[in-house]
This record gives C-alpha cells, structure tokens and sequence, in this order.
C-alpha cells in the first residue's frame, strides 16, 4: 500500500472512561445543590481529620472545666459559647464531628460489605438458601430499625464500638435486598453465560464479574444512607445509650443542652446544626450521585 492511499486514523485525545468520567462531572455540576453537599461534606471530613490539631481549648474536649466560664454566650473568645461546665462548645463540636462521621462512615461500610453478601449469596443461588437468607432479611426490616438499634445497644452497652455494631444490624438488610435484586437481574446476561461457559466458578462471576457492574445503586444509596446513620447514631447519644460523656458526640451535646432550654440557647444550637448540615450534605451529594449513576432515576 502507498503512502497516497494509507488511511490514518486519528489518535484520541482521551479515552473512553476518562470521556464517561467527564461526562459524569458535567451532569453533576449542573446541579449547584449537590456541588454544595460535596463542598460541605469535604469541609465536614477536613475539620473531622484535623479536629485535635484546630481546636482551642483541647483540655475541655478531655473532660477538663471551668465553672467560672459557664454559659457565656457566644463571643470572640468562645464562637459557639460555653455550657454548664464553663467548656468551649466549638471545641467539642469540633471534635464530636469525629465520632458522628466516621461512626456513620463505619455503620455504612459494615452495612455494604454483609448486606452485599448476603443479598449476592442469595441472589446468585436462589432456591432455599435465597429463601432462608431473604426470611431473616424480612425479619429484620419488619422491626423499626432506630427501635431495634435502642434495644441491641442497650444490651450489648455503651461505647463508640457497640454503637456501631447496633446500628448496622439494623442497616444491612436494605442493602441485602437492594444487591439481591440486581443480581437476579445480572446473572442473566450474555457476559454471565458466556462465563459460565468458560468453567468459571460462582466466586470469580461473582467478584469479576456481577457485583462489577452493580456498584452505582451501592454507591447512590450508601451516599444517601451516610446523613441517615449520622443521625442515628445522635439518637442514640441524645437517648443516653450511645456514647457516653466525656467522649464529646453531638447527639449526647444536645441532649445535655436541652435542660437549658430556651435561656442558654446557644448550648444546643451548636451541635443541632452540626447534625443539620451533615444531614443535609450527604443528602444533597447522594441526590447528584444518584443523578450521574444511575441514569433510570435522572430527572
């Protein structure tokens, strides 16, 4: 062939996957909303990981006090004011923003990694090992979840570790569900049966290939999910059966406010609106992900 009549294809100037991934960055900026959810969410991470190093008075986050300071309202030297215990309230909702983040983070990932499980196992194989797995599942999601959440804490008793694990054996079920039913939907695929054809076993197709390929309803929900577990676990600190003082958590701050109610307002202001811009973030950021992940549920 000649050098007239060779064909040049042009050269790509970015591949297919960094396409999608801009793609994906378009649809989401065009929601301000859910720019600002990622925007306080980073900040909420930001101030959770340098919590110890940012605060004021750390001495007070330790359990120290200073009954001479108790209740002044807020001012230059204390922003959020101070509580019945003369302690800097910024400085333990700063630090409290720890506990409240990364135990939710945990109650979520706990919640994947045995709801993905079970709802695969379940999925994949059917018959009585769906039955059994998906009886106990119901079972579960028949309870409400804050009321069983209540009633496993309080047996197993309080602590950040109980906490978490009393939540997620409430929480797991709904991802069992979810995965269960986007594995039946799967494992019907040509890309399944043509690996079944090749001797594949079900832990390869599985892994390499079927939870792959659900991964974007996992990650919507677990978005969403994230400003519901953070809630749950300041239930559980404002009912008195999650973490307990001087551990600072902003459920137990508010709960300890709301004796003070409505003279030394700012007592409880400072943690309820920790609780309401952290809620309100991951669900405005679950709604952008949800709009670039799973393209049934877009407006």
């Amino acid at each position: 062939m000649t050098a007239e009549t060779q064909i040049v294809i042009p050269a790509r100037n970015r591949s297919a996957r960094m396409e999608n991934w801009g793609r994906a960055y378009y649809r989401f900026r065009q929601s301000w909303l859910s720019v600002i959810g990622l925007t306080i969410v980073v900040a909420l991470v930001v101030i959770a990981i340098l919590a110890p190093y940012i605060v004021p008075h750390p001495e007070h986050v330790a359990g120290g006090t200073n009954t001479a300071a108790r209740f002044l309202p807020p001012s230059a030297d204390a922003w959020f004011g101070t509580n019945e215990l003369g302690q800097d309230i910024f400085s333990l909702v700063v630090v409290g923003s720890q506990v409240s983040l990364f135990s939710g983070l945990a109650v979520v990932f706990i919640a994947i990694v045995v709801g993905t499980a079970v709802g695969a196992v379940a999925g994949y194989f059917g018959g009585w090992t769906d039955e059994i797995l998906m009886r106990i599942t119901d079972l579960l999601l028949t309870i409400p979840s804050l009321i069983l959440a209540m009633a496993v804490a309080a047996a197993l008793g309080s602590g950040v570790f109980n906490m978490i694990v009393a939540i997620s054996i409430t929480w797991w079920p709904a991802y069992a569900r979810l995965v269960r039913g986007e594995v039946i939907g799967k494992k019907e695929e040509q890309f399944v049966v043509a690996a079944h054809a090749l001797g594949a076993g079900w832990a390869r197709i599985l892994g390499r290939h079927i939870l792959p390929n659900i991964v974007s309803p996992i990650v919507v929900k677990a978005s969403l999910d994230m400003g519901f577990a953070i809630l749950t676990v300041a239930s559980l600190g404002f009912v008195g059966i999650g973490v307990k003082p001087p551990t600072p958590e902003w459920g137990t701050l508010l709960s300890g406010a709301r004796s003070y109610m409505p003279d030394y307002w700012w007592t409880a202001v400072a943690p309820g609106m920790a609780i309401f811009l952290a809620v309100l973030a991951f669900n405005l950021l679950g709604d952008g992900l949800r709009d670039v992940l799973d393209p049934k549920a877009r407006r």
